[in-house]
């Protein structure tokens, strides 16, 4: 039987190659987080996005000017919505658990380079000034460790959202943390950079749904201590500020950002903070970098290194809500995420379950050079 024109057609289309850069170029427009160097242009889309002195092109007149930063911002969380392509799923259609920390990469930027920018630049200038114009002009901020708990899975093209905000500090360390939800799940009482929003509290039928369906399935089930089941995951990050080998405390980066309110003329006393370490051993030597200065070892309690910048009171179109955010409630705050966090600082201990070469090994073999 000889063949139709359409069976023809469709033989001289799988011979072509312009046939299969037609379906590369699909595949590619459906999966724009997986193409070569997406993940560089996604952290450099949150830096044109935030920094203020690099506006983002093609921002309505009306969202250029934002207000500045105050306290009522500092444990804001900033949402970020992506969603869930073929090429990160494993082979159960669910999202990869090591795709988690690089969606995790992309939403702690788009916080950082919105909060943090001014107290650096600042910091790093005093800094400067005050070892008489000698050593770095700038502060880094480096990622000093990451964990991640799953909760539930995300099938593929689910759409997702990221809520990222500072969880609390130390004198050495500020902790970021990433919760991992369903896009539309909740949605928060407004948006201080983007006041255009309207009607921000509504939820679509479309946005409850998945809502419901996790109610539903965890209705009943043993072990309900296990979180709150809205969550696909969370994640939580630290970071050190330096210049050079010198460790920059966060709360000073904090006050110079202005998200840190007057300190009280008589500041309470805080209780001993969470120990941000394993103890010191005295079998081991130490694991600190040789050379390397830490600022903190000399700091006055945390309860003293509290900002000194003006309150922003009532003016600029503040709410009486942001207004809330005293000192007190601050330091609040920042002891209960420093309370959460303390068993997760102890993981540390885990370089002595390193065998070393007292072990025998089972193998060794090679992945993908």
């Amino acid at each position: 039987m000889a063949p139709n024109k359409a069976t023809t057609l469709l033989q001289r289309g799988f011979k072509s190659l312009g046939f299969w850069r037609f379906l590369a170029l699909v595949f590619a427009l459906l999966n724009l987080k997986h193409i070569p160097f997406a993940w560089h242009l996604r952290i450099l889309t949150g830096l044109l996005t935030h920094i203020p002195y690099l506006p983002f092109p093609l921002r309505h007149p009306s969202r250029t000017t934002n207000p500045p930063l105050s306290p009522s911002h500092l444990f804001s969380p900033l949402l970020l919505r992506s969603r869930a392509h073929l090429p990160e799923c494993d082979y159960n259609v669910h999202k990869s658990n090591s795709t988690y920390l690089a969606d995790f990469d992309i939403a702690r930027m788009h916080l950082l380079t919105r909060l943090f920018p001014p107290g650096l630049l600042l910091t790093g200038q005093n800094l400067y000034e005050e070892a008489g114009r000698q050593g770095p002009k700038r502060l880094g901020i480096y990622l000093g460790g990451v964990s991640c708990a799953f909760r539930r899975e995300i099938g593929v093209r689910v759409g997702f959202e990221m809520w990222t905000r500072v969880l609390c500090w130390d004198r050495k360390w500020l902790y970021v943390v990433t919760h991992f939800l369903p896009r539309g799940a909740v949605r928060p009482k407004g948006f201080a950079f983007q006041p255009w929003k309207k009607n921000v509290a509504r939820r679509t039928k479309e946005d409850a749904t998945p809502v419901a369906a996790v109610e539903k399935k965890e209705e009943g089930k043993e072990g309900k201590g296990r979180g709150n089941p809205l969550f696909f995951a969370t994640a939580v990050a630290k970071y050190v500020c330096k210049r050079g080998r010198l460790t920059i405390p966060p709360e000073l980066v904090l006050r110079n950002s202005g998200l840190l309110p007057p300190k009280p003329q008589n500041p309470p006393t805080n209780p001993p903070e969470p120990t941000t370490g394993p103890p010191p051993s005295t079998d081991s030597p130490s694991l600190a970098p040789t050379g390397e200065k830490d600022a903190t070892a000399s700091l006055p309690p945390i309860a003293n290194l509290a900002a000194s910048t003006p309150a922003p009171g009532g003016e600029g179109g503040k709410t009486g809500e942001e207004e809330e955010w005293s000192y007190e409630r601050i330091e609040a705050e920042r002891a209960r995420g420093m309370a959460i966090m303390e068993a997760w600082n102890r993981t540390e201990l885990l370089d002595e379950a390193f065998g070393g070469s007292e072990a025998v090994a089972l193998g060794e073999f090679w992945d993908f050079p």
